[in-house]
């Protein structure tokens, strides 16, 4: 609420200062304490008496009751009921300004013995008017007016006119008293100037509204000395309204007006000392001394101003809340909202007063009742919390807000907006109006409006996300104080969210939400310093940060310590103490903790190593919906890890992590759709879920997609989409999913063959360790398909990978070093590696290696041993190899001749397509449909 409180606080300048919603009609800003305090409109008029209405007999009665002379009469009248005012009045008279105060009881008798004595004289009748109205003896006064009014007497028809005008005696109407007063300003009465001028200035009466009229009778009253009429035309003047704007001119009538004693115009004194206008240099110790003076004389508004200056210390004071109470009640109890509302307010907090709920909601609602739109923020506010004896009731709160809304007050615009959104007061929840609600809070300058509309822009709540918007939202908040915002604002300058990244800047806004005391900046700060971003990396600014933020009970700091301390970052390494802050963080309910404590006791780190006790924190996190901790549990009833296997247990815990978005959840969760484990066989839906962890980014979740389109597995098979799907997964580093990409490039499928891109990928995956790329770029390098041929660079990668147990690599890097290509000869090495892909059984090696020892190539001729090796060969697969083992049983070389064996191994060879083995079978007189007869 401190924005809303800090609105009304502020001084106030212009006519506003004065505590009215609108231009003043036709009474003065202040009005005097005359018939012209302030009288009500109406809209339909009376008819005026006719002459001849005053009952003469009742005159006669009324005279005989006076006792004096008629010279005494007079006199008394004339001293009683006389106008100041009055331009037909004699000289040295002192009379009675203000009707109401006429001392009637002796002025009738008096006044109407003048009247009878002087039957023609209309001052007397005029006197006697004004006794009979201060008597309240309205249709006396009318009939009196009257007959003076069509005499021709100016005060008389300036009066009967405010009796039309207020409806007293007669029916209201306008129309009547501007004819009234037109009449009496004909003749040059600066009253009636006055109220003429402001009927043409505000357009009343049947007249259209016409400012630079009403200034110009406005300024006849003013120039004839009426002060009221001077206050008008300074705030007109101060306005630009009806003249050109000229405050030091506007200050030169409030000075005349002032002088005169008009409190009004001393409060505009005031109040242009406070703001530096007219010329003046704002001083506000010269303001609060002529707010003083007017609160003397009566200025509500000015009373509350001089509570504010004591309240705040201003003008040379000290601040003194306690001092300010009885100015803030003057003001109350003259009815001025201001001072209403700030008494309430500190009837509220118990600010320099004995906290009082239930009177602050009576100040509250009085203010309310004048339409303050600051107070109608407090009664809803008072409704919502169940303040001042009032229950809790959102829908009057509602109704309070939207009331104070509609009359500006921003922060009430901002909790329609809360209350839209979060469906309260009999709402249905609409964000889309709430950022209306907010809108318009945040466009008057509410600072919680801002934040607010940031937030709902920057999520995409109600309204399309935007980022770069948000950020200026967060950013006005920001500059407004707004802790929170400070901490938003630099934390998307950090990130380059809505903007260009710039980490310096996001740090400082940052810093300063943590220097404030916000607990989530700080501990944001902490994290910062941590990872080195947009500062040096410091580990003991980070703990001291994070030590800052747990002081004040936030569970995240206790959890970053705690990490510091499991691995000694900017502190000595003590996992018991790490444990004890999980710990703290954990029992206070933050499941980050909860799923920390919980690895703790998994690995016995810091702590005995206790499954049960990691499985009782894995549930605490769980619950509380982590989805860490919920894919745990999956695992372990999957695997049964410290609970019986449960397949159906294990898919509503990777179901659950899968919903709070865990793309690895996600990805096993397609798995056990796609076998039916743990829940009814459903590839589409594991499919979908798939579709999930990619769209996240999951490079899992985009391989098993693609490896889904390829084989139409729970979707229609699609080549291309597969391929697409693939390349996002091959960006990210698997290697499974390069592999699988390099393929299709080589085989053109879902797009044109592409050598050169399938060797980018070889070599990507090579340079990641993986074996099978190294050999595959060893190839490409070798022969140069779709790379330059580099024979010398292709043994490297040929060596990498049999070095890393790849037996085809360990071959061609032999035949290589026998021969010389790319490298230097070397049988020995070349021998080395043949064995080495030998003794694992690969067919071609042992072929090769069979090759040797028949020709005696580095070792000693052996045809047993050649033969033993060919046939190592022929049961690995290896067709060429079994075609040579053929060859020893058909010619008996290093073991006995065997023809028909020799013919099933040359068959065998066939079915693998060597296209020698069936050149020896047709050569044989055999199909390789089956065996010959045994030789």
């Amino acid at each position: 609420m401190a924005s809303a409180i800090a609105a009304f606080l502020a001084p106030a300048s212009g006519w506003a200062a004065a505590g009215s919603d609108a231009p003043p009609q036709t009474t003065p800003l202040a009005a005097p304490s005359s018939p012209n305090a302030a009288p009500p409109q109406g809209e339909d008029g009376g008819g005026a008496p006719q002459a001849g209405d005053v009952a003469e007999p009742g005159v006669q009665a009324t005279s005989d009751a006076w006792a004096g002379s008629i010279e005494e009469a007079v006199a008394t009248c004339d001293a009683l009921a006389s106008d100041p005012d009055d331009a037909a009045r004699p000289d040295g008279l002192t009379g009675e300004r203000d009707p109401d105060a006429v001392a009637f009881e002796r002025a009738i008798p008096a006044c109407l013995a003048a009247v009878s004595a002087h039957p023609d004289n209309p001052r007397y009748a005029f006197q006697l008017a004004r006794a009979y109205r201060s008597a309240e003896r309205f249709d006396e006064a009318v009939r009196s007016y009257d007959r003076a009014a069509q005499a021709g007497h100016a005060a008389a028809q300036y009066d009967f006119g405010q009796l039309y005008e207020t409806g007293q005696g007669v029916e209201q109407d306008e129309a009547r008293a501007l004819a009234l007063y037109q009449q009496s300003a004909e003749m040059g009465t600066p009253w009636a100037l006055y109220a003429v001028g402001l009927y043409h200035r505000d357009g009343r009466g049947g007249l259209e509204p016409d400012a630079e009229r009403g200034f110009a009778l406005l300024q006849r009253a003013a120039d004839a000395g009426n002060a009221e009429a001077q206050l008008e035309i300074g705030y007109m003047l101060q306005e630009g309204l009806g003249a050109p704007r000229d405050e030091a001119r506007a200050l030169e009538l409030f000075r005349q007006s002032a002088s005169a004693g008009d409190a009004s115009a001393l409060m505009w004194i005031g109040n242009f000392h406070e703001v530096g206008r007219g010329g003046l240099e704002a001083d506000d110790a010269a303001a609060l001394d002529y707010y003083r003076r007017a609160a003397k004389a009566g200025n509500a508004f000015a009373a509350n101003m001089v509570g504010v200056f004591t309240a705040d210390g201003r003008g040379g004071l000290e601040p003194d809340p306690a001092a300010a109470i009885p100015y803030f009640r003057q003001a109350a109890e003259a009815d001025d909202v201001d001072g209403q509302v700030n008494l309430g307010w500190r009837l509220a907090n118990g600010s320099g007063v004995e906290q009082d709920h239930a009177a602050a909601l009576d100040l509250f609602r009085q203010a309310a009742e004048a339409g303050d739109a600051d107070a109608l923020m407090w009664v809803g506010n008072f409704h919502e919390n169940g303040r001042g004896g009032l229950e809790a009731d959102d829908a009057k709160a509602l109704d309070f807000y939207r009331r104070a809304a509609e009359a500006g007050n921003a922060f009430a615009a901002n909790m329609v907006g809360v209350f839209t959104a979060d469906g309260r007061g009999g709402l249905t929840p609409d964000d889309g109006e709430a950022i209306a609600h907010f809108r318009k809070a945040a466009e008057a300058g509410d600072v919680d409006g801002q934040a607010n509309l940031a937030r709902f822009l920057a999520n995409g709540r109600g309204v399309a996300r935007d980022d770069a918007e948000a950020l200026e939202w967060f950013r006005k908040a920001a500059e407004a104080g707004d802790l929170d915002s400070q901490n938003s604002y630099g934390f998307r300058l950090i990130y380059g969210t809505g903007t260009q990244p710039n980490p310096p800047k996001g740090i400082e806004w940052v810093r300063k939400a943590a220097d404030g005391g916000y607990a989530t900046a700080q501990r944001n700060l902490g994290k910062f310093y941590e990872e080195g971003l947009g500062v040096a990396q410091d580990y003991a600014q980070a703990r001291q940060w994070y030590e800052k933020a747990a002081e004040q009970g936030d569970n995240g700091s206790l959890v970053n310590l705690g990490y510091l301390y499991s691995k000694g970052l900017g502190v000595e390494q003590d996992e018991s103490r790490a444990v004890a802050l999980y710990r703290q963080a954990a029992e206070a309910g933050e499941p980050v903790a909860q799923d920390n404590l919980a690895r703790m006791y998994d690995d016995g780190r810091g702590v005995a190593k206790d499954r049960d006790e990691a499985l009782q924190w894995y549930r605490k996190a769980a619950a509380n919906g982590y989805a860490s901790s919920q894919l745990e549990l999956g695992w372990a009833h999957f695997n049964g890890e410290g609970v019986r296997q449960d397949d159906r247990e294990a898919f509503d815990w990777f179901l659950k992590a899968a919903e709070n978005g865990n793309t690895q959840a996600q990805t096993q969760l397609s798995i056990l759709y796609s076998q039916g484990r743990g829940t009814a066989q459903d590839r589409a839906e594991g499919v979908r879920w798939l579709r999930e962890a990619a769209d996240s980014g999951d490079r899992y979740g985009q391989y098993g997609l693609g490896l889904a389109y390829l084989n139409g597995r729970g979707v229609e098979a699609d080549a291309a989409e597969a391929r697409g799907w693939l390349e996002k997964a091959s960006e990210q580093g698997l290697l499974p999913a390069q592999m699988q990409l390099a393929d299709l490039y080589v085989e053109g499928r879902g797009g044109p063959a592409d050598p050169e891109a399938a060797t980018r990928v070889y070599r990507a995956a090579a340079e990641a360790g993986d074996s099978e790329a190294q050999f595959q770029l060893a190839q490409r390098l070798r022969s140069g398909e779709g790379v330059a041929s580099n024979a010398p660079e292709a043994a490297q990668w040929y060596e990498r990978a049999a070095q890393a147990g790849h037996t085809g690599a360990a071959v061609r890097l032999a035949h290589m070093l026998q021969s010389g290509e790319g490298v230097d000869r070397n049988d020995q090495q070349g021998l080395f590696w043949l064995r080495q892909a030998a003794a694992k059984g690969d067919g071609e090696a042992l072929s090769g290696l069979a090759e040797l020892y028949r020709e005696g190539l580095g070792v000693t001729h052996d045809p047993v041993v050649t033969a033993a090796l060919y046939r190592l060969s022929a049961e690995a697969g290896y067709a060429p190899g079994q075609v040579q083992f053929a060859e020893f049983l058909m010619n008996g070389d290093g073991i006995p001749r065997n023809r028909a064996e020799a013919i099933k191994w040359y068959q065998r060879a066939a079915e693998n397509g060597d296209a020698e083995a069936r050149s020896r079978l047709a050569a044989l007189g055999e199909d390789g449909a089956g065996a010959a007869a045994t030789q």
